[in-house]
């Protein structure tokens, strides 16, 4: 699992914190962490994503924003179970995952999939443009894991956010 999670190290791509309150932390990570900007999506989990093995059925908020290289994701759930209730439940608010934008979301899945890794939550979003797997690290003495798969068009559109979050902060 070493050479696995070693080869992700050169996806790296975000950092997200699970929030109570999305407004707050908005704030408080642009104070502090010098977040210029932030983008809202309201994101439904249902017949495409599965929980825990079993269909989906939460809805959260999510802040996106940008701290230098890395995307900051704030997530506020919304309604329904998920890997986000249960670590608010078990933990309370704090950092929840990191993610790693990978070019082959398939292979990268399926092979830490082989490695034993726990699959916490999967699916798809904004028709396929986006595809999402978690893993559960906490056996090796880490936290969750995100393996993203972007199209194109959503690869771009993460690169206009991170270039005019640079914009704004050297504007």
């Amino acid at each position: 699992m070493t050479n696995e999670l070693e080869a992700l190290s050169a996806h790296y791509f975000q950092t997200a914190w699970v929030v109570r309150d999305l407004d707050a932390a908005e704030e408080w990570f642009g104070r502090v962490m010098g977040v210029p900007a932030w983008a809202r999506f309201d994101v439904v989990l249902g017949e495409e994503s599965r929980y825990r093995g079993r269909p989906a059925d939460s809805a959260m908020r999510l802040s996106l924003g940008y701290a230098g290289e890395v995307q900051v994701e704030l997530i506020e759930s919304l309604r329904g179970p998920s890997i986000y209730t249960e670590f608010l439940e078990r933990k309370g608010p704090g950092l929840h995952h990191v993610a790693f934008a990978v070019p082959d979301f398939d292979a990268t899945v399926a092979r830490l999939r082989g490695q034993g890794l726990p699959e916490l939550s999967s699916g798809v979003l904004s028709g396929g443009s986006v595809k999402f797997a978690y893993f559960d690290c906490e056996e090796a003495g880490a936290s969750v894991i995100e393996i993203l798969g972007f199209d194109a068009a959503t690869t771009e559109a993460m690169a206009q956010m991170k270039a005019a979050a640079y914009a704004a902060r050297i504007g």
